[in-house]
């Protein structure tokens, strides 16, 4: 079975790559693991084992240059599909942009097997918008049970065909020590985009302990490492004794949540109603179901913090339950196989 993949985000691009290639799929992604030996983003590493279909990228290069400036498309190889690629694809998943990379050419891509697989960029109109498409083949696979029961409260949930999470190696991850007694927390320019990331919440939970925030822009925080290297980013997650996660809105968690909880980094959540403030969807944020514990109140989640600052046993506890809760969840194990029961 060949399988198209479509995304704007590497990370989540190389962790579906990777799956579906060795579930046994033929995959080919427009991304930047276009190439998969020579990926044009370095955030995750080579997949010099997944093919690299050279005809189909020459077919991409073409739309790029017949079309020119991608503009609001992102890009005309996602945007208008070549007719070999089409053709070449018994699937398609599609993870961002879904109204252009679907439903803008949904008459050429009808006939085959097109599949939604949401990432945490919903929202009410989107759902509204491509649930017109689901009485005519569109599939939707959805990662998080919250996206049901917010757009379902709110009367635009287009429904699903499938609740799939995301999935990651577990051997890739693990070798938690804990032996910089610091609060840590990866997340793309969050003193930039504010409260999207829950800049307040970090700098009032915080207050007054030790911290090493890394990702890129996080040299605008105190003591912020900056963006690093995979390698580099494992071994932080597994020296910091302490995770903070603010969330990232619209997403009810992040592939950077999963990283640090496989990781077995102890990890404390801001709680709904605060991720939700202003947003008006609490009942959309999933990150501290699957971290217990999480807080409103950002005092108390200081509390929580320094407790596991201070209490080395306590941050063990929480680290092994933690772990084994996210391995079951989101390992490739269990993910992998609902894919191929899902995709046959």
């Amino acid at each position: 079975m060949n399988v198209l993949l479509l995304t704007s985000h590497s990370i989540a691009e190389y962790d579906d790559l990777r799956m579906l290639h060795d579930l046994g799929y033929d995959v080919f992604s427009i991304g930047a693991y276009t190439d998969p030996a020579s990926p044009s983003d370095d955030k995750r590493p080579a997949l010099p084992d997944v093919p690299y279909y050279a005809d189909l990228a020459e077919r991409c290069e073409r739309q790029r240059a017949a079309y020119g400036d991608p503009g609001p498309n992102i890009d005309w190889a996602k945007a208008r599909l070549h007719p070999d690629v089409i053709d070449w694809a018994d699937v398609i998943i599609v993870h961002h942009f879904v109204d252009r990379w679907i439903g803008e050419q949904w008459p050429r891509i009808s006939h085959k097997r097109v599949i939604w697989r949401t990432c945490g960029q919903s929202n009410p109109d989107l759902e509204h918008y491509m649930g017109g498409f689901v009485p005519h083949g569109l599939e939707i696979v959805r990662y998080s049970p919250a996206e049901a029961r917010h757009f379902g409260e709110q009367g635009n949930f287009a429904g699903q065909s499938a609740l799939i999470r995301f999935g990651k190696y577990i051997e890739d991850y693990g070798g938690w020590t804990g032996n910089d007694p610091v609060v840590g927390n990866v997340t793309q320019h969050m003193a930039q985009r504010g409260d999207a990331c829950g800049y307040h919440f970090w700098m009032d939970a915080t207050r007054g302990l030790p911290t090493a925030p890394a990702g890129p822009g996080s040299d605008a925080l105190a003591d912020g490492e900056g963006a690093k290297p995979y390698g580099q980013l494992l071994a932080y997650l597994r020296r910091i004794r302490a995770y903070l996660y603010t969330g990232t809105t619209p997403a009810s968690y992040t592939l950077g949540l999963l990283e640090a909880l496989l990781t077995g980094t102890p990890t404390v959540s801001i709680g709904a109603e605060a991720w939700g403030d202003g947003w008006g969807g609490a009942a959309l944020f999933e990150g501290h179901e699957l971290v217990r514990p999480g807080f409103d109140d950002p005092r108390r989640a200081h509390d929580a913090l320094l407790s596991l600052l201070t209490d080395r046993t306590m941050a063990e506890e929480l680290s092994v339950s933690q772990r084994e809760y996210a391995q079951a969840t989101f390992g490739t194990d269990v993910i992998g196989p609902q894919w191929k029961a899902f995709l046959g």
